[in-house]
């Protein structure tokens, strides 16, 4: 069977501005090293199960219009909640592990990762910080602590192109002279290579490598399929949503990163050891008894490793003739300028609510509440009616005068 009809793409112009493209790190990350800043489970959580928390496969459904439209057959172990570590925003949904019997069998791991896997796009999101450091005292002593203003992620998934079209993703196995994690603990290339000679026989496909996985006889695997993105100007989007955020005149730090959610599943063997390193609770133990300085080290000699598979979402393609003026760069969805005209009056009330949290699912039209301002209830509801609307005039005073810049020295500057 041919490849499906892909559907018309959105083309820019010839001159656009060259990409920063964005990929993630190819460093395989050991999921064991302690985390300081993470918190640790109350013991309600401790309890109630795994420490990691396990989605049912009738609930890990795909969402929208760029995912499959099936839900997930194996339960999906992830941690939750996203913390901060030496200043920098460090996203815990950005892998998420498979542990299931099933597969530990060759079929099934095949038809996991070339069904559902390879079809199932990361989740590239925009983060919009701003915050200021403020003086306070402390006894004797003044102390500079940072304060939040805003914190906005806006996901751009959607934008990428669909599983069932292949133009806008390339799926791929390493290559016999690549560096990779092959069954061990270091990358490594193919058995035979030499740089000046080619090999002689092809390099594995995905099924070869599920057969070698499934074969090993290591009782601690873990076998990555990773997903990378191309394509997205990010100094450009970065660029216009400053300038945006300087408009309302403020006067604080502002970070952009774009993190990128979902980009790995490790697909682990099922074995009591690696359960066991994926409970919060047992993790927090050893963290907290400092054994982890042993286990560490020992775990890492003793994993086999394959991160040999991978998948390129496309959020736009070049020009397939440079030097054909005719022949321009094509966008899955919308360009960087169309997604910023899309969104900059949601992101304008964004940051001048000061809102916090994922507002990929608020509508661009709707208008957004205070949430900084709690609710005053009482049992006389006329009290309740005249508290709330000094409330709403204080709140829309406030954002009125960030959105006119009314304060000549403007908001949210270091003091």
């Amino acid at each position: 069977m041919g490849k499906p009809t892909p559907a018309p793409a959105y083309r820019d112009d010839a001159n656009a501005d060259a990409l920063s493209m964005h990929t993630t790190r190819s460093d395989y990350e050991y999921d064991d090293v302690p985390q300081i800043s993470e918190q640790p489970p109350t013991y309600s959580d401790s309890v109630a199960g795994e420490g990691s928390t396990a989605v049912a496969p009738h609930e890990r459904s795909a969402v929208g219009n760029n995912t499959p439209n099936y839900s997930d057959q194996y339960a999906v172990i992830e941690r939750s909640g996203r913390y901060y570590a030496f200043g920098k925003p460090i996203n815990r949904h950005a892998v998420t592990i498979r542990m299931d019997e099933r597969l530990n069998e060759p079929g099934n791991l095949y038809n996991y990762i070339n069904d559902y896997l390879r079809l199932l796009p990361p989740r590239p999101v925009v983060q919009i910080h701003g915050y200021h450091m403020q003086t306070v005292r402390k006894g004797d002593k003044k102390e500079r602590k940072q304060v939040t203003d805003f914190d906005v992620l806006l996901s751009l998934q959607h934008f990428l192109g669909k599983p069932l079209d292949p133009t806008w993703w390339e799926a791929r196995t390493v290559e016999n002279g690549e560096k990779a994690l092959r069954g061990g603990f270091r990358k490594t290339r193919v058995k035979g290579y030499q740089r000046e000679l080619e090999v002689g026989e092809t390099k594995p496909d995905l099924q070869d490598w599920c057969n070698e996985y499934c074969a090993s006889p290591s009782k601690l695997k873990i076998f990555r399929v990773s997903r990378t993105i191309s394509g997205l100007d990010e100094a450009l989007i970065r660029q216009r949503i400053e300038a945006l955020i300087r408009s309302t005149n403020y006067r604080g730090h502002i970070l952009i990163s774009f993190p990128l959610e979902e980009r790995a599943v490790d697909i682990y063997s099922p074995h009591a050891v690696n359960r066991w390193r994926t409970t919060t609770w047992i993790r927090w133990v050893f963290y907290l008894s400092f054994l982890w300085i042993f286990t560490w080290p020992l775990l890492y000699l003793l994993t086999a490793r394959w991160s040999v598979y991978s998948v390129n979402w496309a959020f736009s393609l070049p020009p397939a003739n440079p030097n054909d003026p005719q022949d321009r760069k094509r966008y899955a969805m919308l360009s960087e300028e169309q997604w910023f005209a899309k969104h900059r009056n949601l992101i304008r009330r964004l940051v001048i609510d000061g809102h916090q949290g994922d507002a990929s699912q608020l509508d661009l039209e709707d208008e957004l509440e205070d949430g900084r301002n709690a609710r005053f209830e009482s049992s006389n509801p006329h009290v309740n009616q005249a508290v709330g609307f000094v409330q709403a005039g204080m709140a829309g005073w406030n954002a009125l005068q960030r959105g006119l810049g009314g304060d000549p020295d403007g908001w949210g500057g270091d003091c």
